[in-house]
């Protein structure tokens, strides 16, 4: 898999960095064996699989594989990211980002971005993204929402990009 980001906007050189540097690790974290082995031995309420979602492992697997977005003709196996960066109102101030099906873009609220790590943002995106492949969590904070495929698999990027990694062979 590949990660591309297509239209960037509200990021200053600096932070273009930092988003390079998060897209290069959802690639190698997308593209190894831990990420592989921890989706499909993933389990929620002692049964296979992840809340909010009555797709198997292997079949959750199998679209972040393919990559599909909502807004995209084709599965390519391809990451596609258009990402903006904006800063948050008062009203806003406690959401980190958001995407909407109706939108190709993941917009960011830079007040989090400017003190996340390289990792943070690797797995904020990754959430992000798993909404544009139609995976859901429950709107109010939940018991099952942490084990949601957007929040358990953000939270998993995030964690496998700060160590080594083994690439899929």
């Amino acid at each position: 898999m590949t990660v591309s980001l297509g239209r960037v906007t509200g990021y200053s050189a600096a932070e273009r960095a930092k988003l390079d540097q998060a897209t290069r690790l959802i690639g190698n974290v997308l593209n190894s064996r831990e990420f592989r082995d921890a989706v499909l031995g993933a389990t929620f309420d002692g049964k296979p699989g992840f809340a909010s979602e009555t797709r198997s492992p292997q079949q959750v697997y199998a679209a972040i594989r393919a990559a599909k977005e909502n807004f995209t003709s084709a599965a390519d196996g391809d990451v596609d990211l258009n990402v903006g960066l904006e800063s948050f109102s008062w009203f806003q101030r406690s959401t980190v980002g958001y995407t909407t099906p109706s939108s190709d873009t993941v917009t960011t609220n830079r007040r989090f971005f400017s003190g996340f790590t390289p990792a943070e943002v690797a797995g904020h995106l990754g959430h992000e993204w798993l909404h544009k492949l139609g995976f859901e969590h429950d709107f109010k904070a939940t018991a099952r929402r942490p084990s949601s495929v957007p929040y358990e698999l953000g939270e998993l990027i995030e964690t496998l990009a700060k160590g080594p990694l083994t690439p899929l062979s």
